[in-house]
C-alpha cells in the first residue's frame, strides 16, 4: 500500500453453512480486515482522501472525533503516525474516565487526546466548538466524526473496483455490509453504479444504531452530490437488525459471534460486523433471500475494539 492508496485487492471465502445449503443460498466474505496490520476494513478508504486533501492545503496537523473505543479514532493515529501528522482526538467522555486499550493505543501513536463532555460532544459539528478548538489548539484539518464527509464517501467508491478484482469474475446478487453512518455504503454504491450501471449488484446496509431510519436521507444526499443517477432498487438500508442500539451486545449476539468464530475462523465484532453477518443469517433463515442468490458480505474490520 503507497501513501494515501487504498488495499486493491482482498481475499474472499465462501462460508460454508447448512442453512445456506438448505436454502439454496451462496455466502461468500471479503476479508478487508487482512489488507493491514491497523488501517484495514473500510478505513484507508474514507480516511486517505481527506489526508490528501490536508497534505494538498498545508495542513500539519488533523482533528477528528470519536468515542473511547472508536475505530475512526485509533486508525486515524495510526494514519497521523504513519504518514507524519499531528494528530488531535476529541472524545466524547470526562477526564476521570480512565483511557481505553484504543486511546492508549491512539495516544501511544502520539495523537493529543481532548476529552469533552457529552454535552459538549454533541455540539461537534457547530462553528462555536470548532473556532474554539482552533482558538486553543492552532490551525488544524478537520475530519467528521468516522470520516463522515464527502471526500470519505467520493473515497469508498475505490471499494468497487476492489470487489471486482477480488472476484475474480464470480458474480453476486447481493452486497451486504454494516452501516454506521452510511458513508460506505454511499461511496459503494456510488462506484458500484460508475462501473457497472444498471448491472450492479444490490447493495444493502445493516444499520447497527436504533432509529437509523434518517440515513435513508443522508444516503440519498450524498449520492445526490457525488452526481450518482438514482437507480431503481439499487439499494437497501435495513433497520431492525440493531439488537437494542449502537454499542448495545446482548450475551445472544455474542454467543453468535463466539459460534461463527469457533467455526469459520473469522474474528468478528459485536458493534458492526457480528450484527451484519447475524443480520443476513437472519434474513435467509426467515426465508427472505431467494434460493440460488449468491451474497457477498464484507467485513469493514473493527477488531481492535473487542
Amino acid at each position: 500500500m503507497t501513501a494515501f492508496e487504498p488495499p486493491q485487492i482482498a481475499s474472499v471465502v465462501q462460508l460454508a453453512e447448512p442453512l445456506f445449503l438448505v436454502q439454496g443460498v451462496s455466502v461468500y466474505m471479503l476479508r478487508l480486515e487482512q489488507t493491514d496490520t491497523v488501517l484495514s476494513g473500510n478505513k484507508p478508504f474514507k480516511l486517505f482522501p481527506n489526508l490528501e486533501m490536508a497534505r494538498l492545503t498545508g495542513h500539519t496537523t488533523v482533528l477528528s472525533f470519536g468515542g473511547a473505543w472508536s475505530n475512526h479514532i485509533h486508525a486515524l493515529a495510526e494514519a497521523g503516525r504513519r504518514f507524519g501528522f499531528k494528530t488531535i482526538g476529541v472524545i466524547r467522555g470526562d477526564d476521570g474516565m480512565p483511557l481505553t486499550q484504543t486511546l492508549t493505543f491512539a495516544q501511544n501513536c502520539g495523537m493529543t487526546l481532548l476529552r469533552v463532555s457529552r454535552e459538549d460532544y454533541r455540539r461537534r459539528h457547530t462553528s462555536e466548538l470548532i473556532d474554539s478548538l482552533r482558538h486553543n489548539h492552532g490551525d488544524f484539518y478537520l475530519i467528521p466524526e468516522g470520516g463522515a464527509n464527502l471526500l470519505g464517501v467520493a473515497g469508498c467508491r475505490k471499494l468497487a473496483p476492489l470487489i471486482q478484482r477480488s472476484l475474480e469474475g464470480r458474480h453476486v446478487d447481493d452486497v451486504v455490509l454494516a452501516c454506521g453512518t452510511g458513508t460506505t455504503l454511499a461511496g459503494l454504491v456510488s462506484g458500484l453504479h460508475q462501473s457497472m450501471g444498471s448491472a450492479m449488484p444490490h447493495v444493502r446496509g445493516i444499520a447497527v444504531l436504533k432509529g437509523a431510519g434518517f440515513l435513508k436521507t443522508d444516503i440519498k444526499i450524498w449520492l445526490e452530490r457525488l452526481d450518482t443517477p438514482y437507480v431503481a432498487d439499487s439499494w437497501t438500508l435495513e433497520t431492525d437488525y440493531h439488537w437494542g442500539g449502537y454499542g448495545r451486545c446482548p450475551p445472544a449476539l455474542m454467543q453468535f459471534m463466539r459460534d461463527f468464530e469457533c467455526k469459520h475462523g473469522i474474528a468478528l465484532d459485536p458493534v458492526y460486523t457480528a450484527k451484519m453477518v447475524s443480520a443476513v443469517f437472519q434474513r435467509i433463515e426467515q426465508g427472505l433471500v431467494e434460493p440460488g442468490k449468491q451474497i457477498l458480505l464484507i467485513h469493514t474490520g473493527g477488531l481492535q475494539g473487542r
